[in-house]
């Protein structure tokens, strides 16, 4: 969670003095603002920790903006389980006669792990993943899944380095703001 300290809040009113509805604007422009670093710095982070694309883990994160009337803003991201098939696998085309098991890599810093049973298959709608036998006959398959873009932003060294960016950006742009309001552009 990434809030002003009372300190902040107490300095922005001080510096701000008498003009009128300045403090919720210089917090909505900073919160607005400290969000988008976290949502790019959230993309780092878990491409840092994990073998994901920048896309997968971006198109889950959602931006609530804070308006002047309510300086408080919101970062979500949902998602289910990612197709293990959209991290570094061995293979990306299926080889219905490849006698190597798939492997895959889900956390960078380790290699491809093989998957026991696994196979690439692309599915009559064009779609390919990495699926196991259910039963020992050749149907139904089942597909298997890494974690979750909200299961990786909630790993201790990704969240951590998230919220650190976050409030950097919001001590520096609240000066930035602040003096912006003080000389008149604001």
């Amino acid at each position: 969670m990434i809030e002003f300290s009372d300190s902040a809040v107490k300095k922005a009113e001080t510096l701000l003095g008498g003009i009128k509805d300045a403090l919720p604007k210089v917090q909505a422009r900073v919160i607005n603002r400290s969000m988008q670093t976290a949502r790019a710095e959230a993309v780092r982070a878990v491409r840092a920790e994990y073998a994901v694309s920048a896309d997968a883990v971006r198109k889950t994160i959602e931006i609530k903006n804070a308006s002047f009337s309510n300086p408080t803003g919101t970062i979500l991201s949902t998602g289910s389980p990612i197709d293990l098939a959209k991290f570094d696998v061995s293979s990306t085309r299926p080889n219905p006669k490849a006698k190597s098991p798939v492997t895959v890599r889900v956390k960078l810093g380790g290699g491809r792990k093989p998957i026991k049973n696994a196979f690439l298959a692309r599915l009559s709608n064009g779609h390919v993943g990495i699926f196991i036998r259910a039963d020992k006959g050749r149907f139904p398959i089942k597909q298997l899944y890494g974690p979750s873009v909200p299961q990786m932003l909630g790993s201790e060294n990704v969240s951590k380095r998230i919220e650190e960016k976050a409030m950097e950006t919001m001590e520096n742009r609240l000066e930035h703001e602040i003096d912006r309001i003080l000389e008149g552009h604001g």
